[in-house]
């Protein structure tokens, strides 16, 4: 009865241990998946706003957002941050998944502005953005920053 007892605990830590890996890469596939079609679903958005509205000086065409960083639960690894910035003269979108899975989208072909350099956001939940199109001394500039009320 003994030996069945310490077989029997002996195979479900294996089996544990086996499936770990596999349960911690699909959490980090299912918060890299949600970010990046989010990301991408944006990117859209702000390509049409840059498309058919022209750059204004002050105030202009703008859209605003809601992107959900997912919270790390059993199913997902969690969102450690989404930064919005430049590569070149392009908005790009970065994250990064359960502390080492990074991904990056190009947002649209023209370069952001915010406040304070990058916008970083860390915490999970629901983050609203304003995205703006004004006149720079370049030529067009997309601008972003947070609306009150969220996190």
């Amino acid at each position: 009865m003994i030996v069945r007892l310490v077989v029997g605990v002996v195979l479900t830590a294996s089996l544990a241990a086996v499936a770990a890996p596999a349960m911690s890469a699909a959490s980090a596939d299912a918060a890299d998946s949600s970010v990046e079609r989010q990301v991408t679903g944006l990117g859209d958005r702000l390509e049409r706003l840059v498309a058919t509205n022209d750059p204004t000086r002050g105030p202009g065409a703008r859209h605003v957002t809601a992107l959900q960083l997912p919270e790390r639960s059993v199913t997902s690894a969690g969102v450690e941050r989404l930064r919005f910035g430049n590569r070149g003269s392009v908005a790009i979108a970065s994250w990064q998944v359960g502390g080492s899975r990074t991904g990056a989208a190009r947002l649209v072909g023209v370069p952001l502005r915010t406040p304070d350099g990058d916008l970083t956001l860390r915490e999970a939940g629901t983050h609203r953005l304003a995205f703006g199109l004004e006149a720079g001394h370049g030529g067009p500039v997309l601008t972003v920053h947070r609306l009150g009320g969220g996190r």
